[in-house]
Parts: structure tokens; sequence; C-alpha cells
């Protein structure tokens, strides 16, 4: 490619616009979103056709067969982080093809930007805006998205369905209206935030509860440090040290190795993987309340449209988030020294490179994917198939980034990256939660662990953001196939908290470990029916904790 696409921050780009030192690249991109969202529905580079290309409108065999996944995005699979720049990759093209703005590329939101600023919004102003002055518009196409055409849910009975006009929310609001039942019941939750300044305030204090937020275990007189592994900034953190490529890229590859290694006494093997900190993000935009020292209070009933994998990609806030995602990748490939066509290997027949539903347009359950598998529909302009192995050296593609607050963390990275058997395990025991399933709930949910100790009072100490579709709940047929589970490490220090001081016996008090779901129908401590109980013909067990 003959010139480099530069993406900066979305946090630059503005700041270079309020400054008045550079308004024309925002200014561009604003007139670019504003060209493709105008484009037909059908055209290959308008918005709608390419945040369908996500989720719905489903297609193949996933439009009515809830056994496989209707649209083309790859999600617990080792193809997450390549497909997903692919999909940036040509939205960026999209943005040029308009005129004026050949010259446009595609921002990151930089989400540990401004995390430690007070009076700095975490999410930038232009993303929670309504309006933007330009060109004698005031209409601002990244802070909402007007459907050109009806997304119709055809698998179950269309309640997830929305109509020609909808505008997708973020939380605190409500999109549910696919019936007439839930058109009514949305309309009365967002009749309750009627205050846009408000509910932008809302927005970023319940991202930044899911990035900040610690556990935070009640009359401990020290103050005792522990090791973070809760807060999503430090699992973006963690991320980076994720050893190889398998592991790093998917929450499937990443439990695994955790139930492979976790017991190592050596050292901590504890990782995590990109796509856990990236479901998080969608979550807390899309509807899922943290409580924390940010949120005063829950709001129940938000239904955010980045919540859900159907309907994420037509919030314009989607293709920022995910450029910060590919952002993170090219930083974990720098630490790596994975950013060369080929560098990119797999743990052959691990979890993540073995499908666990169909996939479009013709990958059934069982599917063996690697580096060669095509990304489907994206084709490069010679229309050749893109690969995982096309998609790795971001000079092959033409980008590169600017600084993001990742790149002052890479010599504390390069420090700590890999095994190093002097190391001390800083995790004394492991919890497995298990025997929970994404049948048994509609949408997006978030497994929680709890621990209450020796004074009786409930403590959240983890917790895992399953990023879901609605309809998957009427998979009966693969429902051992979409188990989901949550490990969480517990350092010493933390369980001598939670045991308490020794008894007249000499022992310690036991702890003890409940499971609570965050379902978009509420909180609950276990799934809603009793272990055995018939839940639409099939039998629900209760979550299960056990040490690894």
């Amino acid at each position: 490619m003959s010139s480099v696409r530069v993406r900066h921050s979305l946090q630059h780009i503005q700041q270079l616009y309020d400054s008045g030192e550079d308004r024309s690249k925002l200014e561009n991109l604003i007139r670019a979103f504003r060209g493709i969202q105008a484009l037909p529905p059908d055209d290959s580079k308008s918005f709608f056709h390419l945040a369908g290309l996500h989720g719905l409108p489903y297609r193949g065999p996933g439009e009515t067969d809830p056994a496989w996944w209707g649209g083309y995005c790859w999600h617990g699979s080792v193809l997450f982080p390549t497909w997903h720049r692919i999909y940036m990759l040509h939205l960026e093209d999209a943005l040029r093809s308009i005129p004026r703005c050949q010259d446009v590329t595609l921002p990151f939101w930089d989400e540990l930007a401004n995390l430690e600023s007070t009076g700095e919004p975490l999410i930038p102003s232009v993303l929670t805006s309504p309006t933007f002055e330009l060109d004698g518009r005031t209409d601002n196409p990244l802070y909402s998205y007007k459907l050109q055409k009806g997304l119709v849910e055809k698998v179950e009975d269309n309640r997830y369905s929305k109509h020609a006009g909808y505008d997708t929310v973020r939380y605190p609001l409500s999109g549910l209206v696919g019936t007439e039942a839930d058109r009514q019941e949305t309309q009365a939750h967002n009749a309750a935030f009627p205050d846009q300044a408000q509910n932008t305030k809302t927005l970023n204090n319940n991202v930044t509860e899911w990035l900040l937020g610690t556990v935070k275990i009640p009359n401990d007189p020290k103050d005792t440090r522990r090791p973070d592994t809760y807060s999503v900034r430090a699992r973006f953190l963690r991320c980076l040290l994720a050893p190889n490529y398998t592991v790093f890229s998917n929450t499937a590859s990443q439990n695994q190795w955790i139930k492979d290694h976790g017991q190592d006494p050596s050292t901590s093997h504890y990782v995590v993987s990109l796509e856990s900190p990236h479901n998080a993000i969608h979550l807390a935009v899309g509807g899922f309340y943290q409580e924390g020292v940010y949120n005063a209070a829950p709001i129940r009933g938000a239904n955010g449209d980045m919540g859900d994998n159907e309907t994420a990609g037509f919030d314009p806030i989607f293709f920022f988030h995910h450029c910060f995602i590919d952002y993170t990748f090219s930083v974990w490939q720098r630490l790596w020294n994975c950013t060369k066509r080929g560098d990119l290997t797999l743990i052959r027949d691990y979890p993540g490179t073995i499908l666990t539903e169909g996939q479009p347009p013709n990958f059934p359950r069982g599917t063996h994917i690697n580096m060669t598998t095509p990304l489907y529909p994206f084709k490069k302009p010679s229309g050749e198939d893109y690969t995982s192995d096309n998609a790795t050296d971001l000079n092959e593609l033409g980008i590169a980034y600017g600084l993001g607050s990742l790149d002052p963390l890479i010599p504390w990275a390069l420090s700590r990256r890999g095994s190093n058997p002097n190391v001390v395990n800083p995790f004394s025991r492991t919890k497995w939660v298990h025997n929970i399933s994404r049948t048994q709930y509609e949408g997006s949910f978030v497994i929680r662990l709890y621990a209450r100790g020796h004074d009786g009072k409930e403590v959240e100490v983890g917790r895992e953001p399953i990023l879901s579709r609605w309809n998957v709940k009427g998979c009966r047929n693969c429902q051992s196939h979409l188990d989901v589970d949550l490990y969480v490490p517990i350092d010493a220090a933390t369980l001598e908290l939670f045991e308490g001081p020794a008894g007249p016996t000499g022992r310690k008090a036991e702890i003890d470990w409940l499971v609570k779901i965050h379902a978009r129908d509420g909180l609950h401590e276990f799934p809603t029916a009793a272990p055995g109980e018939d839940r639409g013909g099939e039998p629900v067990e209760r979550p299960k904790v056990d040490d690894l």
C-alpha cells in the first residue's frame, strides 16, 4: 500500500477540535459517518449493511435455526481478533469513499484514558452529544443511528426485532420494542430518564465502575493490597501478558488454559483473554449496572443495543470500541514479537479452535478453524477471501496506531511476560463456577461470585460478562455445547480476611461461596428453576462452585 493510515485516539482528535488546532479530522469523521448512514441500506458501503454483518439481519441456517449463529462475527474462537480487525478495515474503507473524506481514519475510543482525570468524561463527548453543528446541519451520527430497514428476529416470536425508524440507545435506556407489551414497557422505562445530560453522566459512571471497580472487603483494618483480577482495567492489562495467541484471542481458550495450568505452584498461570474485557465494555454500555462508588442505585430494565450480539453493530460507538480492541491486539503483538504473517500460531484442537455452534456461511458445529479459515464475508481487492494470515501484519494492511494509554505500559508488560519459576503464585486458590449454560438465559448476562466470610457479609469477588444473543435460549439441542464458566483466583490475604481469626478450637470460619446471575430480567442467586424443575422442556441445574 502506498500510504499508511494512522489511527489516533478519539480523545486526541476531539482535543485538536476543541482547542482549534485542527478541526478537520473530527469534522471529516462526522461527514464520513453522515455519508455512509445516508447510503441506501442495500449499498455494500452503507452503515446499515456494514453494521448488519455482525449480527442481525441473520443469514443462512442461522435465520431460523437457533443451533446456528446468524451473524458473521466470530466470538469464543481464535478468529475473534482477526475477523474484527478486517471488519474495522472495511468500515474505514467505506468512510473514505465519501467525497472529501478520502483521508479519514477510524479513531479508537481509548477506554483507559481519563480514568484518573477529574472532570474529564471517560467517553469522549462527541459520542454522547445528540448534536454536532457542521455544514448547516446539527445531527450527530456518532450518537445514535436510525434504522433505515427493520431487523426481524425469526427464530422465536419476533420479540427482539427492531422496526424501521428505531433509534439505537445505550444505558440507562431500553430498546426492547419487538412486541406491543415490550414497546409499552420500554416507553414507560425511558420516560423516567428524560434528561439527556444526566443520562450521559449515568452512562459514564457505569462504564467507569466497570473499569475501576475492585473487590471491596469491609472491616479490613490494614486496607490489604491484593492482586487485581476484578476490574476491567486490570483485565485489559493482564491480557497483554497472555503467553500465546490462542489464549490471548478468546475466552474459550482462556478458560481451558486456566484449567490446565492454574494450580502450578511455582508461578501464576491465571490468564485473561482480550475477549473478556471486550465483553465487559459491551455490557457496560449496553445496559448492565455495576454497583460501586460511582453508581448510587441500580437501574433495572435497561436494554441498550451494545449489550447484545444481534444489534451491537448498529450503535456507532461499537466501531470506536472495537478499534480500541484492535489497538490492544496490536500492542500484544508488539510485546510478543507476533507482528508478521505466520507469527500467530495455534494450539491444535484446543477449545476456541473448534466451533460449538454453526457459523455462516457454511461452517457447521464441530468445524476446526485456523489461520487460513476465510474471514467471511470480507474479500481483498484481488477478490480473494481475507484470512487471519492476511490480517496479522498491520504494515501489509497499511495501518498504524498513534499513541494510546497502553503504550506507556509496554516496559511494565515486558518485565512481566513469560513464566518465571522464581515468582511465587500470588493466588492460593482458584474458584471454578460452572454448570451454567447460555441457553438458560435470554440475551447477555453476568456471572457473579460472592464470598460470605466469618462476619456474615457478602462480598463480590469475581465476575464474567457473557456477551450472548437473545435466541440462543431456543437451542435445546446444543445446550451442552454452550456452557460458560467463571474462574476466580483468590490470594492468601483475601482468604485470611474472609476466614477471620481462629476460634477457640483453633479453626477458622468456613467461607460460603454464592453465585448470582445478573440477567436481563434481574439478579438471581440461582437459575429461576430449581434443580430438576422443568423450564421449557429441559431440566435446569444450579451453578456449581468448586476448587480448581
